[in-house]
């Protein structure tokens, strides 16, 4: 198969399911339950997760037929399956997560019959840890998701120059409360930072082939002054007035005078561990 087919069936294994199941949820996933797509068996699980239980769900794995492109199975898990620390990456890791799965069971199993209809072939209910409450469900990664009139409120408001705090909290009040948003802040701030990203790649920063991300500067001046008065540094970064809202970072002292000298600056792209590094 050529490397089209390829990358089309691995778009299909990827898919980020966006569509909300419509369907009742009034029964326990069951043997032989069935569904017109794999989409819509994932969306009842989701649901079912959410509405009736309190977990968030994952996908174990998904089997694409290569030939013809479609999905042949899947197994959907509560997203507290398996243990973290079976990763490899554990080890290579300079500061691993806390363990947060429990090794739960709760799972299905989903596969295409030849009719093309889908069916659930395996099934546990059962899980061995609390499950979240209602208040705190929307906080859970499968439950999280920006909607078209999310992203384009969150475009306007920073073209507006609104800061974040009050788009989110205008966003909740429009929603009827942060519990009905389906989204967090983090959302929110991961959706600029993909848009920002993209934009770099293809606007004026394309012809510095996407190596600038972030601006250190430090004049011979500062230089000295950091040499002379460099026992005591402060490193800011609260100040967020430009116009794309990225960090400014200040490195500052004081000199013999009691007056506050500048060491250093920069612009940084965002506030992740590689930017400050």
């Amino acid at each position: 198969m050529d490397n089209f087919g390829e990358s089309k069936c691995e778009a299909i294994a990827e898919e980020v399911l966006q569509n909300n199941f419509q369907g009742p949820i009034d029964r326990e996933p069951a043997l032989d339950l069935e569904f017109d797509d794999n989409e819509s068996a994932f969306n009842f699980y989701n649901e079912y997760a959410k509405k009736r239980i309190g977990f968030s769900v994952r996908k174990e794995y998904v089997n694409i037929n290569k030939k013809l492109c479609y999905v042949t199975s899947q197994k959907l898990t509560c997203f507290k399956e398996g243990f973290r620390g079976d990763d490899k990456r554990k080890y290579q890791a300079k500061n691993p997560r806390k363990e947060t799965r429990t090794g739960c069971q709760a799972h299905i199993v989903v596969t295409r019959q030849f009719v093309g209809k889908y069916h659930i072939t395996k099934v546990e209910l059962e899980h061995n840890h609390p499950l979240v409450l209602p208040t705190m469900i929307h906080m859970l990664p499968s439950h999280r998701n920006l909607n078209d009139i999310q992203t384009h409120e969150i475009d306007l408001a920073e073209d507006a120059g609104l800061f974040s705090k009050g788009t989110f909290d205008f966003m909740s009040l429009q929603a009827g409360g942060r519990a009905n948003l389906g989204c967090t802040k983090l959302d929110r701030k991961n959706y600029l930072q993909t848009k920002r990203q993209k934009a770099m790649g293809q606007g004026e920063a394309a012809e510095f082939n996407d190596m600038i991300t972030n601006i250190f500067w430090a004049n011979s001046k500062m230089i000295i002054d950091y040499e002379i008065f460099g026992d005591v540094l402060s490193f800011d970064t609260t100040y967020q007035t430009n116009k794309e809202h990225r960090p400014l970072a200040s490195f500052v002292g004081f000199n013999n005078h009691r007056k506050m000298i500048v060491f250093g600056g920069a612009l940084m792209y965002d506030e992740t561990s590689e930017s400050f590094q």
